[in-house]
């Protein structure tokens, strides 16, 4: 009997990897380059884990006017690449506990490396039958799934 040297195995390929081989080498690369930053693409949303530590940053900082479930309610489910990419999303509310025709606005954007939160209130005075209003701004970055650095950039009203 006659022994064989036994041959080394063959590694499976798949379609998308034996397709690639048939490129040349300028569209290898291309392709190479766009599969290996799609899996490494990551998609994160604003969840109400996040939105509560950044309330929690605001209220500890801050004035506010407004509840944990309005900027709940104006920021979950918000996909951060979205806003990296230039999409505001702005959501117009009640802060009051009451009817009245005083709206305020959350508004959220991304800029210069950091997430831009824009609160816009009109306050309702009784008196007057009148909103006066005012406006901030206040800026954040998103470090390790933790808000950084937040600051208040300006305040009008």
């Amino acid at each position: 009997m006659e022994l064989t040297e036994p041959k080394p195995t063959t590694e499976l390929k798949s379609k998308t990897e034996i397709k690639i081989e048939n490129k040349d080498d300028s569209q290898k690369n291309i392709i190479n380059d766009t599969l290996h930053s799609n899996s490494s693409l990551e998609i994160v949303k604003l969840d109400t884990d996040l939105i509560e530590k950044l309330f929690k940053n605001l209220k500890s900082n801050f004035e506010i006017d407004f509840k944990l479930s309005h900027l709940d309610n104006a920021l979950n489910g918000i996909n951060l690449s979205e806003l990296k990419n230039g999409k505001v999303f702005e959501k117009e509310m009640l802060f009051e506990d009451f009817e009245c025709k005083c709206f305020d606005k959350i508004t959220v954007s991304y800029s210069e490396k950091r997430y831009l939160l824009d609160i816009y209130e009109e306050f309702y005075e009784e008196e007057l039958d009148w909103c006066p209003e005012s406006s901030y701004r206040y800026s954040f970055m998103i470090i390790n799934d933790n808000i950084s650095d937040l600051k208040l950039d300006y305040m009008a009203g």
